[in-house]
Protein backbone atom coordinates (compact mmCIF):
# COMPACT_ATOMS: atom_id res chain seq x y z
CA UNK A 1 0.00 0.00 0.00
CA UNK A 2 2.97 2.59 0.68
CA UNK A 3 3.71 2.11 -3.44
CA UNK A 4 1.04 3.21 -4.60
CA UNK A 5 0.28 6.53 -1.83
CA UNK A 6 4.19 7.01 -2.70
CA UNK A 7 3.60 7.06 -6.65
CA UNK A 8 0.23 8.85 -6.09
CA UNK A 9 1.92 11.83 -4.02
CA UNK A 10 5.29 11.98 -6.46
CA UNK A 11 2.65 12.47 -9.21
CA UNK A 12 0.66 14.75 -8.37
CA UNK A 13 3.88 16.50 -7.05
CA UNK A 14 5.03 16.52 -10.51
CA UNK A 15 1.90 17.73 -12.19
CA UNK A 16 2.34 20.68 -10.34
CA UNK A 17 5.37 21.52 -10.73
CA UNK A 18 5.00 20.53 -14.58
CA UNK A 19 2.14 23.01 -14.86
CA UNK A 20 4.21 25.69 -13.47
CA UNK A 21 7.26 25.35 -14.96
CA UNK A 22 5.84 24.47 -18.72
CA UNK A 23 2.16 25.14 -18.56
CA UNK A 24 1.71 24.45 -22.58
CA UNK A 25 4.04 21.13 -22.60
CA UNK A 26 2.96 19.38 -19.23
CA UNK A 27 0.88 17.17 -19.69
CA UNK A 28 3.71 15.50 -22.47
CA UNK A 29 6.05 16.07 -18.99
CA UNK A 30 3.55 13.65 -17.25
CA UNK A 31 3.53 11.19 -19.96
CA UNK A 32 7.19 10.54 -20.23
CA UNK A 33 7.12 9.81 -16.97
CA UNK A 34 4.44 7.68 -17.08
CA UNK A 35 6.32 5.78 -19.60
CA UNK A 36 9.88 6.15 -18.52
CA UNK A 37 8.66 4.31 -15.10
CA UNK A 38 6.53 1.67 -16.81
CA UNK A 39 9.82 0.95 -18.51
CA UNK A 40 12.74 1.23 -15.99
CA UNK A 41 10.69 0.12 -13.20
CA UNK A 42 7.99 -2.21 -13.94
CA UNK A 43 7.84 -2.90 -9.76
CA UNK A 44 8.07 0.59 -9.09
CA UNK A 45 10.07 2.53 -6.58
CA UNK A 46 9.82 0.11 -3.47
CA UNK A 47 11.14 -2.65 -5.83
CA UNK A 48 13.71 -0.71 -6.95
CA UNK A 49 14.61 0.15 -3.29
CA UNK A 50 14.22 -3.48 -2.39
CA UNK A 51 17.02 -5.14 -5.24
CA UNK A 52 19.18 -2.19 -4.03
CA UNK A 53 19.08 -3.30 -0.71
CA UNK A 54 19.70 -7.00 -1.65
CA UNK A 55 23.36 -5.81 -3.91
Amino acid sequence: LIGPLLGAGVVNGMKSWFTVAFPEYWLFFLGALFIVVTLYLPKGVIGLLKKRGEQ
